[in-house]
């Protein structure tokens, strides 16, 4: 009786295992025939989650893919995390929750065939985030940094809106230690940096591009539901410990912060618009024409506020630049809004000083402390008058076309992908930051055949303001071919330094700098000097002029005088005419160009 009875316990266990066996095995078949009948790995979502263009994905590190082809294959990555997720490898439930999310959405079968178990980061992570807002942010261009002459972009989540300070940021950048900015300008052109997501608190961006850096801040608040809100999030989870090579021109922080706005709300397409470059103002511009944004914000710098207290509040300022430089009490003879606008100014300054290096951290911290002692003996709160500048969204897009008629009787037509020079009207850009890249310009005299007439690799030049307290530097560096000395064809590069003075509205400039250039064994190098003024004081109109001296070797001299002015027709259309009179060319010295400037 006992062996009959092992008999049937051992057959009742072995039809079980046979039968749990042939269950799982009808389930995955289910799983993997649903699949193939829907091809669900060509769903264009599954595509985007994966951060796919022209058949592979643009993030570079292989712990985003849970297939060693999934970087160049949806197929096999969407059944390796599907298989992972069956058999509780790879963590993959806990790694990419969004993924997973989505898949049970899609696949009927799957939620009952997951191994589940705690995701304590996740869960926490969730938790602390508490989206409920989202934001895209815009630090203004900052003039003495090439790196930065774009400006930066990168979202603000919110649990909520009256306490920003406290909510979360979710940025892209690269990853470096180098200060130098041409060297960053070089390495992030050949994409030789890793670019990484991150989270870290909000208020910690605004010290480091209010305070620090110096620039404005615009906020634009975007139109997403709750839904789109938490995908978002998810996928910042899933992305923070992955990598994409960064490329300054296209696939920057701009363009890959918009590649979270797609996952977030399925019927966007945002990172296809960038084929050649990812310019940040550019990148809000587009949400716009989806009206994504809600609503516009403007966070004047430390910056700001100091030029308004400077500008608008301080009247005796050699006695202020004595005052923040030096350890001289304040004059008891101020009225009281006199002495917290030069308290307030100090404070602030005593900031700008430790973000330059200028003090270390135990030392500005004594002195911190006792200035905010001596402010708060003052119980009156402090205000700023300070306007609101043009909105960006609003500007001038960033690529341009021109076309112009010369006195001469000749053609030109000109081409440059990015971004603005000093010709352009700057509503919306920060004006004396002037950035070119490849900016083509060809030409047809009466008499010649279309040719090349000049070609600028690269040109920058930063006209920034000195006053009574802040003294940078201006300076200029220009590469590229040229057309130059009536029938020569030279590669030039033209450093320059200087310095200028003036306001938002009017200014003047003076730069010293040398002219190179080189073709087989010519050389021309000439040393020089130039003096220019610009005023943006007519609504829609641009005026400039500029002298400059040039001795080249060879016995050459050069006296030349340009004239312009530029009208605003539309938001991206614009007139402009030129004076120009060149003592290089022995025939029509005097010229007039006339021209349009389309943006787009």
């Amino acid at each position: 009786m006992l062996n009959i009875c092992n008999f049937l316990n051992r057959k009742s266990k072995y039809f079980l295992l046979t039968f749990l066996f042939s269950t799982l095995c009808f389930s995955s078949s289910t799983t993997d025939s649903f699949i193939e009948q829907t091809k669900l790995y060509e769903n264009p979502y599954w595509s985007k989650l994966l951060h796919y263009t022209n058949g592979k994905s643009e993030i570079d590190s292989d712990n985003f893919f849970i297939s060693k082809d999934g970087k160049t294959d949806l197929k096999k990555e969407l059944f390796e995390t599907i298989n992972s997720l069956e058999n509780a490898q790879n963590n993959v439930l806990c790694r990419f929750p969004l993924r997973v999310k989505w898949l049970k959405e899609n696949i009927p079968s799957l939620e009952k065939d997951i191994v589940t178990y705690p995701c304590t980061e996740l869960d926490e992570y969730i938790s602390s985030v508490d989206a409920k807002y989202v934001t895209m942010v815009f630090p203004t261009a900052h003039i003495n940094s090439p790196a930065s002459m774009y400006g930066h972009t990168f979202l603000r989540v919110s649990s909520n809106e009256d306490t920003p300070l406290i909510s979360n940021a979710i940025n892209f950048a690269a990853k470096t230690d180098d200060t130098n900015g041409f060297i960053f300008a070089y390495k992030g052109l050949f994409g030789e940096y890793e670019g990484r997501y991150s989270i870290l608190p909000y208020y910690e961006k605004i010290k480091e591009y209010n305070n620090l850096e110096q620039r404005d801040i615009w906020e634009y608040d975007l139109d997403l539901t709750q839904e789109q809100i938490d995908r978002l999030v998810l996928h910042a989870f899933e992305l923070k410990d992955s990598y994409s090579d960064y490329f300054f021109f296209k696939e920057n922080c701009s363009y890959n912060i918009l590649w979270l706005l797609e996952v977030a709300r399925n019927d966007l397409d945002l990172v296809s618009y960038f084929t050649f470059k990812t310019v940040p103002l550019d990148s809000i511009k587009i949400l716009k024409s989806y009206n994504l944004i809600k609503d516009s914000k403007f966070r004047y710098s430390n910056m700001g506020k100091m030029k308004n207290i400077l500008e608008k509040k301080i009247e005796d300022k050699e006695y202020l630049k004595t005052f923040v430089n030096e350890n001289e009490p304040l004059n008891d003879s101020l009225s009281t809004d006199d002495k917290i606008s030069y308290l307030d100014f100090k404070i602030l300054y005593l900031q700008y000083q430790r973000a330059n290096n200028e003090y270390d951290k135990k030392e500005y911290l004594n002195k911190y402390l006792q200035l905010l002692k001596q402010r708060s003996s003052y119980s009156k709160a402090s205000s700023y008058d300070i306007k609101t500048p043009f909105n960006p969204l609003d500007s001038h897009d960033s690529a341009k076309v021109s076309f112009f008629y010369d006195s001469t009787d000749s053609f030109e037509l000109g081409l440059k992908p990015v971004y603005t020079d000093i010709y352009d009207i700057s509503d919306g850009y920060l004006e004396g930051a002037y950035i070119d890249f490849f900016d083509l310009n060809i030409k047809k005299t009466k008499d010649e055949n279309i040719k090349l007439d000049k070609f600028t690799l690269l040109k920058i030049k930063s006209l920034a303001q000195q006053d009574m307290i802040f003294k940078p530097f201006s300076w200029g560096i220009d590469l590229g071919y040229e057309h130059f000395k009536d029938q020569s064809d030279y590669l030039k590069i033209k450093p320059e330094a200087g310095l200028t003075f003036g306001n938002e509205k009017n200014f003047i400039y003076t730069m010293v700098g040398s002219n190179l250039y080189y073709k087989n064994s010519e050389q021309l190098y000439s040393l020089g000097t130039s003096i220019g003024f610009i005023t943006n004081q007519f609504k829609d109109i641009k005026l400039g002029i500029k002298y400059s001296y040039d001795k080249y070797n060879k016995s050459l001299e050069n006296n030349e005088v340009e004239i312009f002015t530029t009208y605003k027709i539309d938001r991206n259309l614009a007139l402009n005419i030129k004076y120009i009179n060149d003592d290089l060319y022995e025939k029509d010295k005097e010229r007039v160009k006339a021209g349009i400037f389309y943006y787009f």
